[in-house]
């Protein structure tokens, strides 16, 4: 066992059950190809969507046995073919979303396994084609040699892996310091960095099948750095790091290669119209998006309201129909509500169940205030969920329409 926090006989069920479902779905996959030649339709939903939901549940699962078998201590080969389908089914869903972690991974298991050059290619074109824009895969890709030539200065995941930037540059000048801190980073930040995916008690539940840094491995393979103190990290794949070692990998300068994020300040609109007392604890990137939600709140009907941000504010998860909106909406008494879940969906406020505690999320709380002195508040809504942000100090705002705002106590 490498992840001494699995169950083995668990683990082994969830094999057995992905390798049994991914097959139905291959075989409906078939199937549904056929119907589609012969013109068929069986089912409400048209073929194509079906194929494509199909293999983006292979993919899914495909990832999950890749981790449960080098959790369990298996022999790394065995997850070559699970790694071959998962990019293959990656091609194939469409315009479905795998979520972030999913593309690192797979381009970090392709640097670790030494995949043939042919399958980085198709991972870099599936790349290209979601439009990513993250510092670490832009790294990944550059050193390969793929033919990637760039690297963004932004992080799908600012926590944790800006702090791979570090590790980077310092391995530029001194690789005994890069390997320390590389050290650091996965005993004391990699796993935190990830709590707000519910990772913390993930171990705790059945189907548990492991969290590997893969990435983090991939890096050190790349900056050829010493990880002989992270072959007992439950979380450091280190015997994957070591598995293979004929791949050449391309030495530089990110600095030559970085491109800057074309957001800029002086795009930004200034001045919340509807409400200017918000300009002091929204920040401007936000200000004009803000005032035309509380213009539309108060001039649209609740249906048009309803459709128009069902999507940019997932209302639909919240209200399951336009009805159950209109009867929480009676009194007209939700506008500080959905401002918070506006700015919670922009990363700007941090949700928490209540069961979670602050002090282990506080570092997952982003400051937009640039360098100004700021205290941590808390938006008190009418839910089992809490809201934190950073403000400025200074600020004493209360109220937020109906949400209440209340000072937090050092949380740190």
């Amino acid at each position: 066992m490498r992840d001494r926090l699995c169950i083995e006989g668990k683990c082994r069920e969830t094999i057995e059950y992905n390798i049994e479902f991914i097959q139905e779905n291959r075989e409906d996959i078939r199937s549904l190809k056929e119907d589609t030649k012969k013109g068929i339709q069986r089912n409400k939903k048209d073929n194509k969507s079906i194929i494509e939901a199909s293999y983006l549940t292979n993919f899914i699962y495909e990832m999950e046995n890749i981790r449960a078998k080098y959790s369990l201590g298996e022999d790394i080969s065995s997850i070559e073919e699970d790694f071959h389908n998962a990019i293959y089914d990656l091609e194939h869903i469409g315009t479905r979303e795998v979520g972030y972690i999913n593309f690192l991974w797979m381009i970090s298991l392709g640097i670790l396994l030494e995949t043939d050059k042919k399958n980085i290619e198709r991972l870099k074109k599936l790349v290209g084609k979601e439009n990513i824009k993250d510092f670490v895969i832009d790294y990944l890709l550059c050193a390969c040699d793929s033919g990637w030539s760039k690297i963004t200065d932004h992080y799908e995941k600012e926590i944790p892996y800006s702090k791979t930037r570090e590790i980077i540059e310092l391995a530029q000048t001194d690789k005994r310091e890069a390997s320390k801190r590389m050290q650091t980073y996965m005993e004391k930040e990699w796993f935190k960095g990830h709590y707000d995916y519910e990772w913390k008690n993930a171990h705790k539940e059945p189907g548990y099948v492991g969290f590997w840094g893969f990435e983090t491995a991939a890096l050190t393979k790349i900056l050829e750095l010493d990880d002989s103190n992270l072959k007992d990290n439950n979380h450091y794949p280190y015997d994957l790091a070591h598995y293979k070692n004929s791949m050449n990998f391309k030495h530089f300068n990110i600095n030559e290669y970085l491109v800057m994020d074309m957001e800029k300040e002086k795009d930004w609109q200034e001045g919340i119209e509807s409400n200017p007392l918000l300009e002091k604890i929204i920040p401007m990137r936000w200000h004009s998006f803000v005032d035309e939600l509380i213009k539309d709140y108060e001039e649209l009907e609740d249906e048009r309201f309803y459709e128009k941000y069902k999507e940019p504010l997932e209302l639909d998860q919240i209200w399951f129909s336009i009805d159950d909106y209109n009867e929480e909406n009676k009194r007209k008494n939700l506008l500080g509500t959905l401002i918070v879940f506006a700015l919670t969906d922009r990363e700007y406020i941090l949700q928490l169940d209540y069961k979670e505690d602050l002090e282990d999320y506080v570092d997952h709380i982003k400051n937009f205030w640039n360098d100004s002195e700021t205290k941590l508040v808390q938006f008190i809504l009418n839910n089992d969920q809490n809201y934190y942000a950073w403000v400025p100090k200074e600020v004493n705002i209360q109220h937020m329409y109906e949400v209440n705002i209340e000072d937090v106590e050092e949380a740190q």
